[in-house]
């Protein structure tokens, strides 16, 4: 079994956007578990609206390359059309890890998707939730520094949590 780490995001109808994709994750992994929803400021192109953000983790026999186009198919069946990088979007799913913690110590690479995700130790509004749903004493599988170190490097970011919650089965 694989474990998998994702992050979700949306600054378009997020709450809506959020809820619709948490359910069709679900159907794919009924056990899959959310953090908290936080809400963080658009950021290199600022002039946009909020963002909502979350992570969530789940166990899957799947392979990398077969739960990555279940992923694209949810972002596509939300409309995800990102008018530019880092632009807004109706929702965006980033893989942040895949594999066990032995086999989380390589970097992996499909589809133009790296795990774990490159940029995933620069930015509170991932790391804040993920340190909720994973050891957050366990270390980032490259950079060997523990996750809640990550977090508390970049805790000068700005962040907001919310009280939206994804664990609610409709």
């Amino acid at each position: 079994m694989a474990h998998v780490a994702i992050a979700l995001g949306s600054n378009i109808e997020p709450e809506v956007n959020l809820a619709i994709c948490a359910k069709h994750l679900r159907k794919h992994w009924p056990k899959i578990r959310f953090s908290s929803v936080y809400k963080t400021k658009a950021q290199l192109h600022e002039d946009q609206e909020d963002f909502l953000n979350a992570a969530a983790v789940f166990e899957t026999d799947q392979s990398l390359e077969e739960v990555v186009p279940i992923l694209e198919s949810i972002e596509q069946e939300l409309g995800k059309a990102t008018p530019f990088r880092y632009g807004p979007r109706t929702i965006d799913i980033d893989i942040l890890l895949y594999g066990d913690i032995e086999t989380r110590n390589s970097k992996l690479e499909t589809r133009n998707i790296e795990v774990p995700h490159p940029r995933m130790h620069d930015r509170l509004f991932v790391l804040a939730p993920l340190c909720e749903i994973v050891n957050s004493d366990e270390q980032h599988p490259a950079l060997k520094t523990s996750w809640d170190d990550l977090r508390k490097s970049v805790e000068d970011q700005p962040i907001e949590s919310t009280e939206m919650t994804l664990n609610k089965q409709e």
